[in-house]
């Protein structure tokens, strides 16, 4: 079953994402590139604002959190930092460009104790990947591995084919790695990717005001999204209890 990632940019879009009942909340300034790290002020008061709201009563309901760290980091020591800083006000979840992961993989490595930090390589598509690195995550007790695309221009599914897409699902899963999938998506590409199975899916500019990952989120657009992954994630659910029962 597939859960739904909402990327949010200010208190007012992570309140939108906690009413629709979005899985995952992820803290990233869409202005400054895929992976663009918001204002840490901004983020506390974000990761406030869910604090407050898990304080009520909502059946038990409670989202994650996740943030980027921004691309390119210029030496390990930002990187650190980064990564830093996100861990001190609280992120469940820390995002990195899999070029900076994988350049100093043994300086993160040896600085965290990555059984406690949970950590995600951002992979982006069209540009070459060894799958077999997902091993090397695995051993080195990664959480997880996200598909996305730089170029917000295009679609996942238009720069990756369905089945490159589904085979990086498969290597997660078979690494036992969190596996996510974004880059431009739309409501009508959930049908297609949720048959894949990923852990979860990412929004922003399907999300908002004229499909703009830089406008603000809108209200019934995230509830459209978060209520067809439902409905698909049920279709596939009762397709699996029927494969097993034909078995």
């Amino acid at each position: 079953m597939s859960q739904l990632l909402i990327s949010v940019k200010n208190v007012e879009e992570a309140l939108i994402a906690l009413d629709a009942g979005v899985d995952l909340i992820d803290l990233k300034d869409p202005g400054v590139g895929a992976l663009g790290a918001l204002d840490l002020e901004v983020s506390k008061n974000i990761l406030q604002a869910i604090h407050q709201y898990k304080q009520t009563d909502h059946d038990g309901y409670f989202p994650l959190t996740s943030a980027t760290v921004g691309e390119i980091q210029a030496d390990f020591s930002a990187l650190n930092i980064a990564i830093q800083a996100k861990m001190d006000i609280g992120v469940d979840i820390i995002k990195i460009a899999a070029s900076d992961l994988l350049k100093y993989l043994d300086e993160i490595t040896n600085h965290f104790d990555l059984r406690q930090v949970k950590l995600i390589a951002v992979f982006f598509a069209g540009e070459p990947m060894d799958l077999n690195v997902l091993q090397k995550l695995k051993d080195n007790d990664f959480y997880g591995a996200m598909l996305d695309t730089q170029n917000k221009q295009q679609n996942l599914l238009e720069i990756c084919t369905l089945s490159t897409v589904e085979e990086f699902i498969q290597s997660c899963q078979h690494n036992k790695l969190m596996s996510g999938l974004a880059g431009s998506l739309k409501p009508q590409h959930i049908e297609q990717l949720a048959d894949i199975n990923p852990s979860y899916m990412g929004f922003r500019g399907g999300a908002c005001e004229n499909d703009s990952r830089i406008n603000g989120l809108i209200q019934y657009k995230v509830l459209h999204i978060k209520n067809m992954l439902r409905e698909h994630n049920k279709i596939n659910g009762l397709a699996q209890q029927a494969w097993v029962c034909v078995a």
